[in-house]
């Protein structure tokens, strides 16, 4: 476990103590109790780890190359779509240039269906449902009047 992570779990600690104390807990009446409460928290959640010789849990010096991909994800699997030009939708979740790029965006540079009559763009973390073949809108139900209103059954 790093440096890093002692912080958090510091910084957690001695959040949990003030709120205690903020909400009455009777032994903590000053600042020297609320700092040993804290510790006492600090130590009990660092345990498990301080006798461990291995790292339970590791802070990546670095970002990973590519992010995981989840097993159900469909990329790499089907072709995206843009839902309204039909384009290919590029995956650039693995090579962005910047964090503010978004992760899907249609390649068609003359497609209007993003903000301001931008490309298709998706900062989704997961391919945009819109995007997959055979994706069908869900068809919105509409209210029967009030005259075929039935006891006991939806109104759908």
């Amino acid at each position: 476990m790093d440096n890093k992570d002692k912080l958090i779990v510091r910084q957690v600690a001695i959040k949990s103590a003030i709120e205690l104390a903020s909400s009455g807990y009777p032994t903590l009446s000053s600042n020297d109790e609320i700092f040993k409460f804290a510790q006492d928290i600090e130590d009990w959640v660092l345990n498990p780890f301080a006798q461990s010789t291995t790292s339970v849990v590791s802070t990546p010096a670095t970002q990973p190359s590519q992010p995981n991909v989840s097993s159900h994800s469909p990329v790499g699997q089907v072709e995206l779509k843009c839902p309204s030009c039909a384009s290919k939708v590029y995956d650039n979740r693995f090579d962005k240039k910047s964090d503010k790029s978004p992760n899907f965006k249609c390649g068609n540079k003359q497609c209007t269906a993003g903000n301001n009559g931008f490309p298709f763009a998706s900062w989704s973390d997961e391919p945009p449902v819109e995007c997959l073949p055979n994706h069908q809108e869900p068809s919105i139900p509409v209210a029967k009047s009030m005259d075929e209103l039935e006891e006991n059954v939806s109104p759908f």
